[in-house]
């Protein structure tokens, strides 16, 4: 039949390649088959699969949809979607990032695959019981994109298991919103099947990227947190928020349930991986705390990785808009003067003892730190002549941040080569010599190789990590904190995380809400530019202070030379726009306008 031609099910992309090394997910279903051709042929199956990967975002392609310039971690200089947001100029007919079709497809794709899949004879005679395997990579998948529009959209509507053909009628397409719970049910149900199937780890290196049982772990882990946070549990602000039958679809009572099976789910991740975080040694043999921070995010599918997306080209990738202008970078994604002044000191202390809406945080004089002058003097990670605001920082710092004057490590065409960075006004990757420079003084070394000359277009790709064993520590920290606070595990995995990043214990004898602190602060710091800031400020119900309040950077438009201090002075970069409303994406008008059950977002 016509409606069963597989271009009718399919979306047929521009670019896909999921993993660039790997034939298998380079491949694309045969648009000139039906479907039920499709499922007879071994390589048509395999493709269709690596149709359904295809919905993978990549937050590697740095004018895409990346979500950390639109947190209080950074700013983009450049005028792309981020700023549409940021300035509250979108709407249900306009929204930037609207991913509700996309992911859809998505889950469309999958569960076309699942029902199918098993009709695969030529599969399991080559390979046998791959088709089990495949079905489950694919269930894993659809989740994620469940996962991905219940973050953005709050509940969704959750779609039969067998796809509605494209000439339904009218009526049997008009579906209403499941609650929030409802759709984490469905998601952890999905995962745990899968869990049973799926090997813990890849197989094999042509394995990397692709779905496991560590993989549906860690999804269920996540889901779970965000399910027991304040913006889901017992949230009266959505009391109004019900579909047109009267139907509640967020939950009216704390559950403290939530945050025991959230505490379970991520332990469940930890004791799957007994050999800890990633480390790595300096070339005197020893444990150094900067390294293992820098190469974590460098030395792809490492110890520590659970799942990640391979890079698969290089073309406005990540590195080239964090590099600085000397070297052909852009040099747009400038880290906000906020999350600068979070890193801690060296020496495991805060530099402030009061963080400030203003331009003038109350200095810790017991931190060591120093907001004038020059240092004289080099120490272990800033040259002499550094201006002392970025002196005598946690090794994390150094990994994460470029800032005005530090040498930048790059592969040169001759080999490795430094060069100084300049982000004053008149310096080479200053505001005054192009419309690619940093808006806030800073840009970002996390996640950028030194191997890579960027300079000359060749980078050496990198894999981008959606879950790592980090996360877990703290996702198992946060939740049982609020299960069971005073449990010696809470400061036990938030320390393992400190100790690999170089920096003492917590002191003793926290309460719970100082400890609910201490997780948040390490969770912006540990997690920075993994897009968790955004979501973590929203479910913490904490987005009302963070969003309100102005972007500060330095005073890029200020600074003849290193040692300029009009440079460094503090100055509000952006001032942002948030509302209520903004906690959640709007419906498209365009969905509403089909499905006439939908209800919109409150506020939209």
């Amino acid at each position: 039949m016509i409606r069963n031609k597989l271009k009718y099910i399919l979306l047929v992309l521009s670019s896909i390649a999921l993993v660039s090394c790997k034939k298998f997910l380079d491949k694309q279903p045969n648009d000139m088959l039906n479907i039920d051709q499709v499922f007879t042929i071994r390589l048509e199956t395999e493709r269709y699969l690596a149709n359904v990967y295809s919905y993978i975002p990549d937050p590697l392609i740095c004018n895409g949809t990346n979500y950390t310039p639109l947190s209080d971690e950074a700013d983009w200089v450049f005028n792309w979607p981020h700023q549409q947001i940021n300035t509250g100029n979108w709407s249900p007919v306009s929204a930037p990032f609207d991913l509700w079709a996309k992911y859809y497809k998505g889950i469309r794709a999958a569960s076309t695959f699942i029902n199918r899949v098993g009709e695969c004879a030529e599969c399991d005679q080559l390979n046998p019981g791959i088709t089990a395997q495949y079905r489950e990579q694919a269930r894993v998948l659809r989740a994620y994109y469940y996962f991905l529009l219940l973050r953005q959209y709050g509940p969704v509507v959750i779609l039969p298991e067998t796809p509605l053909p494209i000439d339904a009628p009218l009526d049997e397409i008009q579906m209403p919103r499941n609650s929030y719970d409802e759709c984490v049910d469905f998601i952890v149900s999905e995962l745990d099947k899968a869990e049973k199937v799926l090997p813990d780890n890849p197989l094999n290196t042509i394995d990397y990227g692709r779905t496991t049982a560590g993989v549906a772990r860690a999804l269920k882990s996540r889901v779970l947190l965000y399910a027991a946070s304040p913006q889901w549990n017992g949230n009266t602000d959505y009391a109004d928020f019900k579909n047109k039958d009267g139907k509640q679809l967020i939950n009216q009572v704390f559950n403290k349930e939530k945050w025991v099976k959230a505490a379970a789910a991520a332990k469940a991740v930890i004791d799957k991986m007994p050999g800890g975080l990633y480390k790595k040694n300096g070339i005197d043999g020893k444990f150094d705390p900067l390294l293992s921070y820098q190469y974590l995010f460098l030395d792809r599918w490492n110890a520590e990785v659970i799942w990640a997306r391979p890079q698969t080209g290089d073309v406005i990738r990540y590195e080239r808009c964090a590099s600085p202008r000397q070297l052909n970078g852009y040099i747009g994604l400038g880290p906000s003067q906020q999350l600068v002044d979070e890193y801690e000191m060296e020496n495991g202390i805060a530099p402030f003892t009061a963080y400030s809406t203003t331009a003038s945080p109350v200095i810790n004089p017991a931190s060591g730190y120093l907001e004038a002058g020059f240092s004289t003097a080099a120490t272990k990670y800033a040259k002499a002549g550094t201006f002392n605001m970025f002196v005598g920082r946690e090794p994390r710092f150094y990994a994460s941040i470029g800032y005005n004057g530090m040498d930048w490590l790059y592969k040169g065409a001759d080999g490795k080569t430094i060069t100084r960075v300049e982000l004053f006004a008149t310096g080479r990757d200053g505001y005054n010599g192009s419309n690619d420079h940093s808006t806030t003084g800073y840009t970002t070394t996390k996640m950028v190789n030194p191997e890579s000359d960027v300079k000359n277009g060749k980078h050496v790709l990198k894999a981008w990590i959606f879950f790592r064993l980090g996360e877990f520590y703290l996702n198992y920290a946060e939740a049982l904190n609020e299960a069971d606070p005073g449990n010696s595990d809470i400061a036990r995995y938030v320390n393992l995380v400190r100790e690999r990043a170089g920096l003492p214990a917590l002191i003793t004898g926290l309460s719970q809400d100082q400890m609910r602190e201490r997780i948040r602060h390490e969770r912006k710091i540990e997690l920075a530019f993994e897009e968790h800031r955004f979501w973590d400020v929203r479910r913490w119900k904490i987005a009302d202070k963070t969003e309100t309040t102005p972007i500060y950077g330095l005073s890029v438009t200020a600074g003849t030379n290193f040692t300029d201090v009009n440079f460094y002075k503090r100055t509000i970069v952006e001032t942002r726009v948030f509302n209520k409303k903004h906690m959640l994406w709007p419906l498209p008008q365009s969905e509403m306008d089909r499905n006439n059950i939908l209800v919109q977002n409150p506020g939209w």
